[in-house]
């Protein structure tokens, strides 16, 4: 029950965070390196007492909702949480600000995990993300983000029980994306040279938005499966299928190589519109 508790918790979060958030900072064999999360979100009582802590006439910053950022290390594969920095927007300066909470206010906050002088964040089991190089993949929502290192901690009650390394990269094709430079309706209609004949419900029909689901690609840029579906206008399967087989003759695609799997993230999730060819 408190893992469904802990996961609702941060599925609300990320829901409310519809725009990029900042990143914790953590330290792994003393590199920076930027944590893509909030893992003193996995306990409420915890968040809110912070949150009560904070300034507040403080300004939001629309990168950070949660108006501090959490400092971590790991020791001895052992999670600590090192200090709490305020962040919000001064006015005065026109500037985004922060200082650490005192010693005294943090100790006091945290002080049911403390053990001498730190902070053991045995609240915290999930994987966690942390990042360090340019961003190869990008959502404006959340930590929806991939860079070119990533390493994924596998954590149990703040011991790292599990690590893993990645070197991410992107391999150049086309992607949907691309449908927004000049020319994309001739570049769409040379992948998808649909034979609109064969759908007499398209008769009058001036356009047709498709979206394409699971898809999944190699390391070559091959589209080996996809699922597709026609928004608009209302049709049969046969024409979502015509769709699907004609992307997957085309090559390549953009592909993204993202902590151990070929992905198609340039392909999936966008509503295309298709203009069809005059009568």
């Amino acid at each position: 029950m408190r893992l469904l508790l802990c996961a609702q918790l941060m599925l609300l979060a990320l829901t409310a965070y519809a725009t990029w958030q900042e990143g914790d900072v953590i330290y792994i064999n003393g590199e920076r390196l930027e944590l893509l999360g909030r893992p003193i979100w996995l306990d409420s009582t915890l968040y809110h007492t912070l949150k009560d802590e904070l300034p507040s006439d403080q300004g939001t910053v629309t990168s950070n909702w949660d108006g501090f950022i959490a400092y971590w290390s790991i020791n001895n594969d052992k999670l600590y949480l090192d200090s709490v920095k305020c962040e919000a927007y001064d006015p005065n300066v026109k500037a985004v600000t922060g200082k650490s909470i005192p010693s005294i206010t943090f100790y006091r906050i945290f002080n049911s995990y403390s053990a001498g002088n730190r902070i053991v964040a045995s609240w915290v089991s999930g994987k966690f993300r942390a990042a360090k190089g340019k961003v190869i993949y990008y959502q404006h929502s959340g930590f929806e983000r991939n860079y070119e290192e990533e390493t994924i901690l596998d954590i149990e009650q703040g011991k790292v029980v599990g690590k893993k390394e990645y070197h991410n990269f992107v391999k150049d094709g086309f992607a949907f994306d691309k449908l927004q430079e000049n020319g994309a309706q001739e570049m769409l209609h040379k992948i998808l040279p649909l034979h609109i004949e064969r759908y007499p419900e398209l008769v009058n029909v001036k356009r047709l938005i498709f979206r394409v689901k699971r898809a999944r690609v190699d390391e070559k840029g091959n589209l080996l499966e996809c699922n597709v579906q026609v928004v608009r206008p209302d049709a049969g399967p046969q024409l979502a299928t015509e769709i699907a087989e004609a992307l997957k003759n085309y090559h390549p695609w953009k592909v993204y190589y993202i902590n151990g799997e070929y992905r198609a993230l340039g392909i999936e999730n966008w509503s295309i519109p298709y203009i069809l060819q005059d009568k």
